[in-house]
């Protein structure tokens, strides 16, 4: 957060709900830049303000609206439900089976054998279906949070987010890639319904280990999974990104954070966050203006098509 030089009592924020200009009563969106007296707890629009950030109100007066935009953007979690939906009926079908399979069974051993027949099928218990196991379920939990991640990225005005992008010649997917004034970030939702995120270095005194920690299991191997996310990206749109850079992120659904955790910290590069500090994330100030991230977003776009 940037403070306004004229007015020491006012903060640049990017607001995390729509309110309402207190001199013109203009309506303030979710996603916008404004001014924020901590003291009346009133918000200032731009205009009334006279001043912002140069390259910020460049970028949001070239940028186009997301449904002008001649590319495909993508559907958030589409892929995801697609093999979430194939892997929850495989394994319906293969409980079916043997469901079948028992009752069978038990109708013939009792026809061939009519007491020691019936007495075996009494003893053995019967196979009944059972709830889908976690390999199943991760990828059906999965699908909701990509939805809700993109959802508040599309609500975020002045970028262009592109979800379930695709990696030519392999399986993989990128969840979600935002183009903002700062650089093109690279997100990965993760759904840990109740779980704690906590951040942990595993090091000594003069060397740093840090480790993610999520519902005390040590996943740091989800920071280190960006690296092809990143490098993908990368090469995707190398020759345009000049003096931008390519940020990777891990943002949470559903998980929780300590009192003293309030604000995103990174971990061996990457970002943790969750969704309601998105704006704040994606809006900082940078070196593109409206017609470089048009530029980048259809050049990543088309060399990234959608899953």
């Amino acid at each position: 957060m940037d403070r306004l030089a004229d007015t020491p009592w006012v903060k640049m924020l990017v607001l995390r709900r729509q309110d309402s200009c207190v001199s013109c009563g203009r309506t303030v969106h979710a996603g916008e830049r404004a001014g924020w007296d901590s003291g009346s707890k009133t918000v200032t629009c731009l205009s009334c303000l006279g001043t912002a950030s140069t390259a910020t109100e460049s970028s949001n007066q070239a940028f186009p609206e997301p449904s002008a935009l001649a590319f495909d953007r993508g559907t958030a979690g589409r892929s995801v439900t697609r093999e979430a939906e194939r892997r929850s009926a495989r394994y319906e079908r293969q409980q079916e089976e043997r469901v079948t399979a028992d009752r069978v069974w038990r109708s013939r051993i009792k026809a061939e054998h009519p007491i020691a027949g019936r007495l075996a099928a009494a003893v053995t218990p019967k196979v009944r279906a059972e709830p889908a196991p976690q390999h199943v379920q991760a990828w059906v939990t999965g699908a909701p949070g990509e939805r809700k991640v993109g959802e508040a990225l599309d609500a975020i005005a002045g970028i262009v987010a592109l979800h379930d992008r695709h990696k030519p010649g392999s399986r993989s997917n990128i969840d979600h890639i935002a183009v903002t004034p700062a650089g093109v970030w690279v997100i990965d939702a993760k759904v840990r319904p109740g779980k704690r995120l906590e951040l942990r270095n595993k090091g000594g005194l003069f060397a740093r280990d840090e480790r993610l920690i999520i519902g005390g299991r040590d996943e740091t191997k989800l920071v280190e999974s960006m690296g092809w996310q990143v490098e993908t990206v990368r090469q995707s749109c190398a020759d345009l990104l000049v003096d931008a850079v390519v940020q990777p992120a891990l943002c949470f659904v559903d998980a929780t954070v300590g009192w003293l955790d309030r604000q995103p910290w990174t971990v061996r590069g990457v970002v943790v966050c969750w969704r309601a500090v998105l704006p704040e994330l994606l809006l900082r100030p940078g070196p593109l203006d409206g017609r470089r991230m048009s530029e980048l977003a259809e050049r990543i776009a088309t060399r990234l098509p959608a899953a």
